[in-house]
């Protein structure tokens, strides 16, 4: 019963240590000019670590923008106190 009570406040402080990483890569012609891109766009959310709705998959932005050849990827995430965490994936590409 005592580990438990160690336990509780160690699994709500999770939220403040978990670091989601956060990637762009981006890809240049030959001549160092930005290539013209479309954009897709997918999402998801998840609530207290077990249900999600969405798709926030590269392939799912894709599909979105109708996109073939990916020139580069932004992940961003988003937290309302761990509880409440929001993905967003941007495509660009042709």
């Amino acid at each position: 019963m005592k580990s438990l009570h160690l336990l509780i406040p160690l699994l709500l402080c999770t939220s403040c240590i978990v670091q989601h990483p956060v990637r762009n890569i981006s890809i240049l012609s030959d001549d160092g000019d930005p290539i013209p891109t479309l954009v897709g766009h997918a999402s998801s959310t998840t609530w207290f670590w077990t249900w999600t709705t969405g798709d926030s998959s590269i392939e799912k932005a894709q599909q979105n923008g109708g996109i073939t050849t990916v020139n580069s990827v932004t992940r961003t995430t988003n937290s309302f106190l761990g509880f409440v965490v929001h993905d967003q994936v941007t495509v660009r590409g042709e």
